[in-house]
């Protein structure tokens, strides 16, 4: 099975530096936060219709409460005697600060790892030295289109060329790029020509299908995300994208594969009931955290809870708080004995933004991952009828 379709079901970190795997363990038995992500700025250069943390307040306003360099720079130092590595530095469009070649090259002195995400508009010769310096471990770079028509409908800026351009030059000065793909009603029809792209570069390509409703922009928006696809539609849009990153052999044994899985748990959970729910399977807020723009950090940034004030409390404080409350949550017991668990990748975050709860099981997560089966169970040429058990 190719590099690619391997990475379908790795971590992040896990990827871009092999050995945070046995780290990422060890951090977790030891509480130790190990990754954290940095997210510079709440601005952004475009206004995409799905977005979950672009504030469309004024530009002017929010820069003014965004943390200065220095204090990072601070909150970076505390994170590294408490034993931070890996890094990610995020927006918004964490390279529309003007200080964030400054800020970067800083970081990289003070021997972290760093991954810069990027919707890769703003590149400048002074960001691209400092890579060349200092060469990240990846750029991931948002690719919303293949035309300036759809980035102008998706992203309401015509943005195309000059992103293809500096996936190039980064490309060109030995960096290594992730390509995403963020898939939406506005731009699914540019999938393959993204692929393309992707295979012409020389980049990793990762497509998502599932969007978060944007309850840190609102509260009030769980389970709704007018940017996004059907429950149904992503489903089929995540086979789609399998599809094309595999060959017809590769993806014929995935399926049959995710059926047998399926298959095996339907058996086993048979009759069975939770008493009550998982904890949190990933690493938010047991060896990773995340700090918003203004200081706060939380598990990952797609959770608005718990929370602590990074410049009220410290580093230190604020992470123990933290950890403690994450290992308080506990994931839906539908969940635990769930014939799709192996399917479908349900979160602490996933589930608290689309009902507002952590223990209350996501209709629409239930309803794509339900689809994504039908895609497997038509390859591997079975019938739903061959089930014994619906999953809950």
């Amino acid at each position: 099975m190719r590099k690619e379709v391997r990475d379908m079901e790795r971590e992040q970190w896990e990827i871009d530096f092999p050995i945070s795997r046995m780290l990422l363990a060890k951090a977790v038995r030891g509480a130790v936060p190990l990754s954290g992500t940095f997210e510079l700025t709440s601005r952004c250069n475009f206004s995409c219709r799905m977005c979950y943390v672009h504030n469309m307040q004024n530009s002017a306003e929010l820069k003014k409460q965004e943390l200065i360099a220095a204090q990072w720079l601070e909150i970076a130092e505390e994170a590294k005697r408490c034993g931070t590595l890996f890094l990610l530095l995020t927006g918004g469009e964490a390279m529309l600060r003007e200080d964030f070649a400054e800020i970067y090259c800083k970081l990289s002195v003070m021997g972290f790892r760093i991954v810069v995400n990027s919707n890769g508009s703003m590149l400048t010769d002074e960001i691209l030295d400092c890579f060349r310096k200092y060469p990240p471990g990846r750029v991931n770079v948002s690719v919303y289109g293949a035309s300036e028509e759809t980035y102008r409908d998706l992203c309401g800026v015509e943005a195309r060329a000059r992103v293809a351009e500096n996936v190039r030059k980064l490309k060109q000065a030995g960096i290594s790029v992730r390509t995403i793909m963020t898939a939406t009603p506005y731009n699914c029809h540019d999938m393959e020509e993204i692929c393309r792209f992707s295979r012409e570069e020389d980049t990793l390509l990762e497509v998502g299908t599932y969007m978060f409703p944007p309850i840190r922009l609102n509260g009030e928006d769980c389970g709704e995300n007018a940017g996004r696809f059907t429950a149904e539609d992503a489903g089929r849009y995540r086979i789609r994208w399998e599809k094309l990153r595999c060959t017809e052999k590769e993806f014929h044994k995935r399926a049959e594969g995710k059926i047998r899985e399926c298959r095996h748990l339907e058996e086993q959970y048979r009759g069975r009931t939770a008493a009550e729910g998982e904890s949190v399977w990933c690493q938010a807020g047991r060896s990773a955290y995340w700090i918003t723009w203004d200081g706060k950090m939380r598990p990952c940034g797609l959770m608005t809870r718990p929370e602590g004030d990074v410049l009220e409390m410290g580093f230190e404080q604020a992470w123990k708080e933290i950890h403690a409350e994450t290992a308080k949550i506990r994931l839906p017991r539908e969940c635990a004995v769930c014939a799709n668990r192996k399917i479908c990748r349900v979160c602490a975050a996933m589930c608290l933004s689309e009902t507002g709860s952590f223990d209350t099981r996501p209709d629409y997560v239930c309803r794509m991952v339900d689809e994504m089966k039908r895609g497997y169970m038509e390859e591997a040429e079975v019938k739903e009828t061959d089930f014994i058990v619906k999953p809950l």
